[in-house]
């Protein structure tokens, strides 16, 4: 526990670091909050879930393609003009969604609204991770602060959802929105004024249409992480389906709160310690476990067990995260570390939604068991990819 506590703390404490990990934190914290608050906005204008759904997908969608697109410009121009210009019309963007909002606008109007603020929501995680290549000096330094980019999201995913609830209740959903793209583009712009990301360059590159997909190793790895979303996103229906069938469809997100819970944990353990292998052999390891993992969730008859297991199954989350952006360093073509990030987080968000669509399906037309089976079958398979492309791993 203590060399743990220590790797943190030096990490922490490096030269240039301790500014933008707190810009950082900031930034990253109402990221999960952007789905439930423009689902519940919408929703208060149009009076329909499935239509306020589409607005909130429209955000996703967005932030999807505008994290590749932030990755390239920063790779070239550098972290700080992309961040700030990006915040700037982030908050305008999300500013336009709840003014449309409040004069009852068109699903078009909203949609739109959405999609600019999600394209511009400023990717300081990404921002980040690029800047810990450079502040840290060995291996295990890396490691542990790509663990810190991954806690950081896990606590936000955890507080997001009733952070979101207490401020909806007390001011409104409106209210909502507008806090989270303050904290995103505060964060962002506090950010993008450290030295530490003022000074941060990508090195110079031919630039590609394909960007870091031209290499072999990161598309191995963007076929492992399509593979992860994908699975996760099968889970995030099946559990709310569990719980529904027990009586208490609420209950699904408390649930879904103990595997993010225990990818919280997983994250910090991991980044506490040294762990033995090269790591593309890790990550075929993870997913080989996760599918094991989410399997075994069929065996879960009631709540308590289902929790149990999917607490002991997300430990496997973060450091499967991890690892994949360990590899970044290896695969990545020079001078696209940021993109490449942005491409994993890009696959994993697609694999995600793929996952969910096919989970609905699968509760829908068979099981819950059908569904858990299904998404430990697309971890194995996300672990056979990795084990298939092990070569292109450890290639430069």
């Amino acid at each position: 526990m203590r060399e743990g506590v220590r790797r943190y703390r030096t990490v922490l404490a490096l030269p240039g670091a301790r500014w933008p990990v707190a810009a950082s934190v900031v930034a990253s914290m109402p990221i999960g909050m952007f789905g439930l608050a423009i689902l519940l906005l919408a929703r208060d204008v149009t009076g329909s879930f499935a239509v306020a759904g589409r607005v909130a997908g429209a955000f996703g969608v967005g932030n999807a393609v505008g994290a590749v697109a932030q990755g390239r410009l920063m790779d070239r121009f550098g972290q700080t003009p992309v961040l700030r210009t990006a915040a700037t019309v982030h908050f305008a963007a999300l500013a336009a969604l709840v003014a449309a909002a409040g004069r009852d606008a068109s699903t078009l109007v909203m949609a739109a609204a959405a999609l600019a603020g999600g394209f511009a929501l400023p990717q300081v995680p990404a921002a980040m991770r690029s800047l810990w290549n450079d502040l840290t000096t060995d291996a295990a330094q890396r490691q542990t602060a790509y663990a810190l980019v991954s806690i950081v999201f896990e606590v936000a995913v955890m507080t997001a959802p009733a952070l979101v609830a207490l401020i909806a209740a007390l001011a409104g959903p409106d209210v909502a929105v507008l806090v989270a793209a303050a904290l995103c583009s505060g964060g962002g712009l506090a950010f993008a004024a450290t030295r530490a990301s003022r000074r941060w360059r990508g090195a110079r590159h031919d630039a590609h249409w394909l960007g870091p997909l031209t290499a072999v190793g990161m598309r191995t790895v963007f076929a492992v992480m399509l593979a992860f979303g994908a699975a996760v996103g099968v889970i995030q229906v099946a559990v709310p389906a569990f719980a529904a069938d027990g009586g208490s469809a609420a209950a699904g997100g408390v649930l879904l709160a103990a595997l993010s819970g225990g990818s919280l944990v997983g994250g910090i353990v991991y980044g506490a310690r040294t762990w033995p292998g090269p790591p593309a052999r890790r990550l075929a390891a993870l997913m080989l476990l996760l599918g094991a993992g989410y399997a075994l969730l069929a065996a879960a008859g009631a709540p308590v067990a289902l929790a149990a297991l999917l607490a002991l199954t997300g430990l496997l989350l973060a450091p499967t995260t991890v690892v994949s952006s360990t590899l970044l360093d290896t695969v990545a073509p020079p001078g696209t570390v940021t993109e490449a990030f942005a491409v994993t987080i890009t696959a994993i968000v697609v694999g995600s939604a793929a996952g969910n669509a096919l989970g609905g399906a699968l509760v829908d037309a068979a099981t819950y068991d059908a569904a858990v089976l299904t998404a430990g079958a697309i971890a194995v398979s996300g672990s056979a990819c990795a084990v298939a492309g092990r070569r292109t791993l450890t290639a430069g």
